[in-house]
């Protein structure tokens, strides 16, 4: 596999939103970190649009197990994006903002958390940092065919052999960019009782592995089945047209992000399994109050006794 596409691949699984592009990926490749999990994204069977100049929400249904009407959905809404961000040329000081088209071959991903502890290392917060968002299209059908153990392992490989390939077998010091990544990985397939040497690498395994009936993208994280939000994949979530309040769209996109129950993890007591509300309202900067009603009308689960 190109060594080029690679490492976009690796740009993804280190640029994430948190960095807000402060950091490069070549900066981040330093904290590199194995896939534990990956899952669907496309999971919620409807994508929309809210146009802010027309005031009207454009929309599609699909069926992700059907590839032709997905894809149809996605490039109906990215047509109505296209025409929204063309109007803008012709519209002199104009409040709104170019709004980026949805993404057509994403899968979700879960970092294994790091073994080597360090308060630089910008994946180390909690739960929410570990989580990705792939947009691939070679990625995409690869995570059609395989189950997600096999996906997981076989891409751990691929981007193994690209990092060990890239130190050119030199015994490396600490300081060297490439010095943790590569113990991550080695920790990772050890700790999995997998030997490097006999795993094949994405691609490879591809051409010789039967496609899965149960596929990464049909596969939900744990929090999917649980929430009463009914949710879709839109384009502009952060619009206010989407929520009641911005605490409220906070914690919707975090549920559409897949993000919310690692978001309130570093929010519960230290002795027991529930939340506190007035640290989780202090990140939402709201009352306490405001933060146990919107989890009691989103994610109940998340606050049942």
């Amino acid at each position: 596999m190109n060594q080029d596409y690679i490492y976009k691949i690796i740009s993804q699984m280190v640029d994430d939103n948190q960095a807000k592009n402060r950091n490069t990926p070549r900066s981040l490749l330093r904290y590199l970190l194995p896939i534990d999990k990956a899952f669907g994204y496309y999971t919620s069977n409807k994508v929309e649009f809210y146009d802010p100049k027309q005031k009207q929400i454009f929309y599609r249904n699909f069926n992700v197990k059907n590839e032709d009407t997905r894809l149809q959905s996605i490039d109906y809404i990215n047509g109505r994006i296209d025409y929204f961000n063309r109007s803008l040329q012709s519209v002199k000081n104009n409040s709104y903002k170019v709004i980026d088209h949805v993404k057509k071959w994403a899968i979700k991903i879960r970092l294994s958390r790091p073994i080597i502890e360090s308060d630089r290392n910008p994946f180390n917060r909690n739960e929410s940092s570990l989580i990705r968002i792939i947009n691939d299209k070679k990625m995409y059908n690869a995570a059609s065919a395989l189950k997600n153990t096999d996906f997981v392992i076989c891409l751990n490989k691929t981007i193994y052999d690209y990092l060990t390939k890239l130190s050119g077998g030199k015994q490396l010091v600490p300081q060297n960019t490439l010095y943790q990544p590569i113990l991550e990985y080695e920790d990772w397939f050890m700790s999995s009782g997998i030997s490097i040497e006999d795993t094949p690498s994405l691609f490879d395994y591809l051409k010789v592995k039967s496609p899965s009936k149960n596929p990464v993208v049909y596969a939900l994280d744990k929090m999917t089945n649980k929430i009463n939000v009914t949710y879709s994949i839109r384009a502009n979530p952060e619009d206010k047209k989407w929520y009641s309040s911005r605490t409220e769209g906070k914690v919707i996109n975090l549920i559409e992000s897949g993000l919310l129950e690692d978001y309130v993890s570093d929010c519960k007591f230290k002795n027991i399994d529930k939340i506190n509300m007035k640290k989780l309202s202090e990140k939402l900067n709201c009352s306490d109050k405001t933060a146990k009603k919107l989890l009691a009308l989103h994610a109940p689960h998340l606050i049942d006794d």
